[in-house]
């Protein structure tokens, strides 16, 4: 009875296509016909995975160094010693060559001796600048104090004067007059009293002991009425001209005195430029000192620059200079590539330049480095395209391991700019196209069962389908001449093995 009916459905398809052929009808024929002709058709099935696929966007460029420095001198001098040599590693701050420094070190030593010069001159502007102040301070009282004690001088120079050209004066007069009567009154009775003595020791009724102290009291007594007679004897002749002579030599230098010191009053408003002048010095010899101080700075930069120091850590990138070479500012000493500052330089077509941006992972694969994926995130997005393929640059930070890349390799990357989380994912060989529909076919119950799907984005040999059950046995041999509802065998199952694949790209279903 079954096969009755085949032959029946045969013979209704073999009418329908004598009413209207053409090439479908042609091929659905076909088809039937090996149904018939092989009722059961044997195929591989696999099962539907469930797993998270994601939209990448390819960008290509070259790997770049952000730290790429050529070290040279900023004097021109000779190498002395070279301690790095190329594919070195080298660190930070690490020494890398020296260059003579005799001639710093001979300019480091004058500038000291200059330093202490100044330091010397500077010390006594200093001084200088104390004592004019004090003088400023204390001149003019000392110059006033000067000019009275010299006013004084004169005054008692003209009362010198005075009295020596007017003699004595009347008082002066009248008493060396009684100063005279008094001493011939004290004369006479002294000798008076002489007398009597010398009478009286001649009759031996005195001593001649009394005798020698009366005589000498009469000599005093003489003497101080010869003294009372030459002093009447002064004031009547009148003062000598030599006396008067030295009284007016007297006046005249205690005039000359005074008007030296009314000469050194008019200068005490100088003292104020004195302190000027001095106040200059000071900052003449500051100028100085902090020349010399600038010059030692200049000296010990200089032996410092002598020395050639890493300004990042990384490599030496070609043979470096050789020692005894005598470099210029312009002399390449030390190219240093940098280790940390790696970057990779893609171009992004203006297509996709909005679905990227600064933070996305990138998957990195270089030409140079086979068989390894590096990481990556997007660091910059230049707002500006070129002007010739209308292609954006994007920096991407390599991080991670970074063995094996250098600057100047080709890389390609993959940014993830979407992502799908259990997606039901098939073999893509097992999707079937028919116009704009797409088809697999499931099996269930020993039968093939035609299934329309809606594809999505692939991952590997993997393709997103819309509108399957995941836990469906795809078909994925055997199925190009396989009919909705015929009988099936499976005749082998193949595993299912997710990975992630350098390129991917959406299938528009």
């Amino acid at each position: 009875m079954k096969k009755l009916f085949l032959w029946s459905a045969a013979g209704v398809l073999v009418l329908a296509a004598t009413g209207c052929v053409d090439r479908e009808a042609q091929q659905q024929s076909k088809a039937t016909e090996k149904v018939v002709n092989n009722p059961v058709k044997a195929v591989t099935v696999q099962p539907a995975t469930v797993g998270s696929v994601s939209e990448y966007v390819e960008i290509t460029g070259d790997v770049t160094a952000g730290e790429d420095s050529t070290i040279g001198s900023k004097q021109s001098n000779r190498v002395v010693a070279v301690l790095v040599k190329d594919g070195d590693s080298v660190t930070a701050g690490q020494l890398l060559a020296t260059l003579d420094d005799t001639a710093a070190q001979a300019q480091l030593k004058q500038a000291q001796a200059q330093v202490a010069t100044a330091t010397a001159a500077m010390a006594s502007a200093r001084s200088g600048l104390i004592q004019a102040m004090r003088n400023a301070n204390i001149g003019p009282h000392k110059s006033t104090i000067q000019v009275l004690a010299a006013q004084a001088q004169v005054r008692g120079a003209q009362r010198a004067l005075d009295k020596v050209v007017n003699g004595s004066r009347p008082e002066e007069r009248r008493q060396a007059d009684a100063a005279l009567a008094s001493a011939k009154a004290t004369l006479d009775l002294q000798e008076k009293q002489l007398a009597r003595t010398k009478t009286l020791v001649d009759e031996g009724a005195l001593p001649g002991q009394n005798l020698d102290q009366i005589q000498a009291t009469y000599d005093q007594a003489l003497a101080q009425y010869k003294s009372a007679q030459e002093n009447v004897a002064i004031y009547k002749a009148g003062n000598r001209q030599e006396d008067i002579d030295t009284a007016k030599a007297n006046l005249q230098s205690a005039q000359e005195n005074l008007r030296t010191a009314q000469d050194q009053k008019k200068l005490d408003p100088l003292l104020k430029d004195q302190v000027d002048t001095a106040n200059a010095q000071v900052d003449s010899a500051r100028a100085q000192l902090e020349s010399a101080r600038a010059q030692i700075q200049i000296a010990q930069q200089a032996i410092q620059d002598t020395k050639i120091f890493a300004p990042f850590s990384g490599k030496v990138s070609g043979k470096p200079i050789q020692a005894g070479t005598v470099a210029g500012s312009s002399t390449a000493i030390v190219r240093i590539v940098g280790g940390n500052g790696i970057y990779f330089n893609g171009q992004v077509p203006s297509s996709n330049i909005g679905r990227v941006s600064p933070g996305d992972s990138v998957q990195i694969h270089v030409d140079g480095v086979p068989n390894k994926t590096f990481a990556g995130k997007i660091v910059t997005v230049n707002p500006l395209a070129d002007s010739v393929g209308r292609l954006f640059s994007v920096r991407v930070q390599i991080t991670g391991d970074m063995d094996g890349v250098k600057p100047g390799m080709f890389a390609r990357g993959n940014i993830a700019v979407r992502t799908v989380k259990d997606a039901v994912l098939v073999p893509i060989q097992s999707v079937l196209s028919k116009g704009d529909q797409h088809f697999l076919f499931t099996v269930e119950g020993g039968k093939a069962k035609q299934v329309t799907v809606t594809t999505g984005l692939t991952k590997g040999d993997l393709i997103q389908v819309i509108g399957l059950s995941p836990d469906s046995k795809v078909v994925t041999n055997g199925q190009e001449d396989l009919l909705d509802g015929a009988a099936v065998k499976e005749s082998g199952t193949k595993a299912v093995f997710l990975t992630s694949p350098a390129r991917a790209s959406e299938v528009q279903g």
